[in-house]
C-alpha cells in the first residue's frame, strides 16, 4: 500500500508531502482556512504541527483535523500528470 512518509510545512499555505512510492509534491490549504475546524491553518505554528497519523497514514493535527492520504495522492498524482502533458490548465 502507497502511504505518506513524509510532511511538513512549506510556507503559510502550502504542505509538502512525499509518499513510499516517490511521488511528491505541494498542495494548497488555503482553501481550508473558512473552514471551522481548520480555522488554526491561519497560525502557522499551529499549522506545523502536521503529523502522519500511524494506524489511518493519514495527515492529522492535535486538535482531530485530518486530510486523507488518498485525496492528496490524487490531486499530487494530477498534478505530476498535467506537469508531464505539458497542459496549461489556464487555457482551458
Amino acid at each position: 500500500m502507497i502511504k505518506p512518509i513524509e510532511v511538513k510545512i512549506i510556507d503559510d499555505n502550502k504542505i509538502f508531502v512525499s509518499y513510499s512510492n516517490g511521488l511528491e509534491g505541494e498542495i494548497g490549504v488555503d482553501h481550508l482556512r473558512t473552514q471551522k475546524l481548520f480555522e488554526f491553518v491561519n497560525d502557522k505554528s499551529e499549522l506545523e504541527k502536521v503529523y502522519i497519523d500511524p494506524l489511518t497514514s493519514d495527515l492529522c493535527w492535535p486538535n482531530g483535523a485530518n486530510l486523507c492520504k488518498n485525496a492528496i495522492y490524487k490531486q499530487l498524482e494530477l498534478k505530476a500528470l498535467i506537469k508531464r502533458l505539458k497542459i496549461d490548465i489556464d487555457k482551458l
